[in-house]
């Protein structure tokens, strides 16, 4: 059975038949079936009307719990990878000893600094840009890990464009 015509039959009222007809009219979601509204869901064959309000309700219902559950993973992964930039702080600094005091090292600390909060406002505006966060963290997750084994002025650059990519979710830093 198709995955996402078992996914609709979560609603009551709705079977086989009627999972296959929201897939049909484009309906393929719960986020979708809220925003068509019981004017389109009328327009779908062999609806009862009477339980129209209720798919609509149960509906919504399950589009918030899947949206909460994609916010609460997100966040698992901001807080990991603020852990992770803490690990890379901590290498630095016992790597490159005296260098860290210098220029280079102040400039490093700065952008970990920056990273940290970037990733802390990141998880706090999770709820309209959780696709795009998943694909950025992907990027900060590669970026940091190439980061780990370079020298200073070299993970300087690396921690500047994580950074910047972090941009693109919390615009603020």
């Amino acid at each position: 059975m198709d995955p996402l015509i078992k996914k609709l039959m979560q609603l009551r009222g709705v079977g086989h038949t009627l999972a296959t007809r929201f897939k049909d009219s484009g309906l393929d979601s719960f986020d979708r079936i809220v925003a068509a509204g019981e004017e389109e869901l009328k327009k779908i064959k062999g609806i009862n009307p009477r339980a129209i309000s209720s798919i609509l309700a149960q509906a919504a219902e399950m589009s918030a719990k899947a949206s909460e559950q994609a916010v609460h993973l997100v966040r698992d992964r901001a807080a990991t990878l603020c852990g992770r930039v803490q690990e890379i702080a901590e290498d630095a600094r016992q790597r490159f000893g005296e260098e860290m005091k210098g220029k280079t090292g102040k400039k490093v600390e700065k952008e970990i600094l920056r990273i940290a909060g970037s990733l802390q406002d990141a998880s706090q505006k999770l709820k309209k840009k959780k696709k795009r966060a998943v694909k950025v963290f992907a990027k900060v997750e590669k970026r940091l890990a190439a980061a780990e084994e370079t020298g200073l002025k070299e993970l300087r650059r690396s921690l500047k464009r994580t950074r910047k990519s972090l941009k693109k979710i919390s615009p603020l830093r």
